[in-house]
């Protein structure tokens, strides 16, 4: 394993045990077991180091879902996946702590979209391996629903929450089908 894979690594253990906020190049040198200027050779700002933490983060989970429907390719299976994932609450966590540091920092902006086209792209892929609508709209659709699904779960943190999750996740996937063949020309 590189020194990159090993920083990569210590920061998303650190940024699921304690947020983003813990994604300090010292804390992340010291979990990594490396000198903070070897941190900053590879992510010379913070910026950089804070998204590229929640590319390999977030990458990790799509590549888990992909296996998951790789081994029972079913609209049925990236339900449970994603509801899974949006219940537990990291990746939206993630985003929302992105955000927030965004308004301090300007390049955490241009940043993010950059995540955001990477996770909207992977998503394509996800829905194209289960079966179901895969072009732009489509993603566009699942991806903001399950965002939104997961920040108000966030906001409440109930058992409630949870299932509204998982019930919304399925309508979604109910009518991902039927959307293709209704759009209408744009």
């Amino acid at each position: 394993m590189s020194i990159k894979d090993d920083i990569l690594i210590a920061g998303s253990m650190l940024l699921r045990e304690k947020g983003v906020t813990a994604l300090t190049q010292p804390q992340i040198a010291q979990a990594a077991n490396i000198k903070q200027s070897h941190l900053t050779y590879y992510f010379p700002t913070r910026a950089n180091l804070l998204l590229a933490i929640a590319d390999f983060t977030l990458s990790t989970l799509m590549d888990d879902v992909a296996a998951q429907l790789q081994a029972k390719p079913q609209g049925t299976t990236l339900a449970d996946a994603i509801s899974r994932i949006m219940i537990d609450g990291f990746p939206p966590r993630v985003f929302i702590g992105l955000i927030v540091a965004a308004d301090s920092d300007p390049d955490i902006r241009k940043l993010l979209r950059k995540l955001i086209r990477h996770v909207r792209t992977a998503i394509q892929g996800l829905l194209q391996q289960a079966g179901l609508a895969s072009d732009r709209e489509a993603a566009l659709l699942f991806h903001a629903t399950i965002v939104g699904l997961a920040v108000m779960h966030q906001a409440k943190l109930n058992k409630e929450s949870a299932t509204e999750v998982k019930h919304g996740v399925d309508i979604l996937m109910r009518l991902l089908p039927s959307i293709h063949s209704t759009r209408s020309p744009i």
